[in-house]
């Protein structure tokens, strides 16, 4: 069966994993202000941060499926353009969201203070945030390749970090996967890599927390290659799975909920994540069309400016307003909540049309430059 060149929900589910991440990165402000401290309480609402092992296991099914034909037998120059478009997907963009934090460092300090504030003597780290050597370590996007805790800027960009890790790794891990020949072996290796890493986050005690900085980097690379191997599993799979596909994203969404029941079992929720992904390829089912809705896949298209700037604008909020906030009635608080929210989302908005956007056109007219360039040269030498 012909693979689908365009796969709307998983766009879509991209968005609502953002979405999940920005609710439990803004829960806590939010609680203060609705006077709700049960919401402290909620595991749906603390688990949010699991969105990004989806974006993990999402970001190696969606690379092998653009990407697969080129690194059968990559050239240098496949290669070459693959990174010079990864990198316009990612620098640009981490570039002016640091840069916009840097004259809160030279003119609040009232914010620095709060961003290196710690109680918990493992939260030691935070007394470097905001520092001049982690501005350059965050500007590199390597802080998570590395031990040393230099100071965090933008909290949310050691995905990023993690992220070009893979993307190094990419092309070996694509032409190890290409290598499987059978669904069975590859159903295999996709388990043994997430269990691997759910065995590790228990071992490591990180079963119930987010772990980030080094060990992101373990996270992102067992949750990546299994997103590899998956598309080889939908690659190979027979055509006759297409038919349990809206029963396996239903059972995927049914998992991940039971498991937000219970403390601590959602470190498994990468296995479900996996099995709804593999579903969704196949653009079967409720699940399937509710995440390839226009609305959805709207806020799959914008979900990495708004991931990448939404916790620095609750954090500026929670700092410059936070007391006021903290004041507000019932109604004041729901509309309160409602405004962070849609700002956050505006932000979003604005920086994909602005840089995000613009970045990706300006890698690819790039890449075409010099492939033209390369190819007059060739032809100067045939002549």
């Amino acid at each position: 069966m012909p693979r689908a060149r365009s796969i709307p929900s998983l766009t879509g589910v991209r968005g609502v994993a953002a979405l999940w991440v920005f609710t439990t990165h803004f829960y806590g402000l939010a609680a203060d202000i609705l006077h709700m401290p049960w919401l402290l309480h909620s595991l749906f609402l603390f688990n949010g941060f699991r969105g990004v092992d989806l974006f993990f296991v999402l970001s190696g099914f969606i690379l092998m499926h653009v990407h697969e034909a080129q690194f059968r037998m990559p050239t240098w120059r496949v290669i070459r353009d693959f990174f010079i478009v990864r990198f316009f997907r990612v620098y640009p963009l981490n570039t002016v969201v640091l840069l916009a934090i840097v004259p809160l460092v030279l003119f609040a300090p009232g914010y620095v203070a709060m961003q290196r504030a710690y109680s918990d003597p493992a939260f030691a780290y935070r007394a470097h945030n905001l520092s001049w050597p982690g501005f350059v370590q965050t500007l590199l996007l390597v802080q998570s390749w590395t031990v040393l805790k230099l100071g965090e800027w933008n909290i949310v960009s050691w995905t990023l970090s993690a992220e070009v890790l893979g993307y190094i790794l990419f092309p070996m891990l694509a032409m190890v996967a290409m290598r499987i020949t059978s669904v069975r072996s590859a159903v295999a290796l996709c388990a043994a890599s997430l269990t691997a890493l759910v065995v590790i986050l228990f071992a490591a005690h990180h079963a119930n927390n987010n772990p980030t900085g080094t060990f992101g980097a373990v996270r992102m690379f067992f949750c990546f290659a299994a997103g590899v191997v998956l598309y080889r599993v939908y690659h190979l799979a027979p055509d006759s799975t297409a038919r349990y596909a809206a029963a396996l994203t239903w059972g995927a969404v049914g998992f991940v909920a039971v498991t937000l029941f219970f403390p601590v079992v959602p470190v498994c929720d990468v296995f479900g994540f996996t099995v709804l992904v593999f579903g969704l390829a196949y653009q079967r089912g409720v699940v399937n069309t509710l995440l390839a809705s226009a609305p959805v896949v709207w806020l799959g298209r914008i979900s990495f400016s708004f991931y990448l700037t939404h916790y620095l604008i609750i954090g500026i909020l929670a700092w410059g307003m936070g007391p006021w906030l903290r004041q507000l009635d019932l109604a004041g608080g729901l509309v309160a909540v409602v405004a962070i929210s849609a700002l956050c989302l505006l932000v979003g908005v604005v920086c994909y049309h602005l840089v995000e956007r613009p970045s990706q056109r300006l890698g690819r007219r790039i890449m075409q430059r010099i492939d033209a360039r390369e190819a007059m040269t060739a032809a100067r030498h045939m002549a």
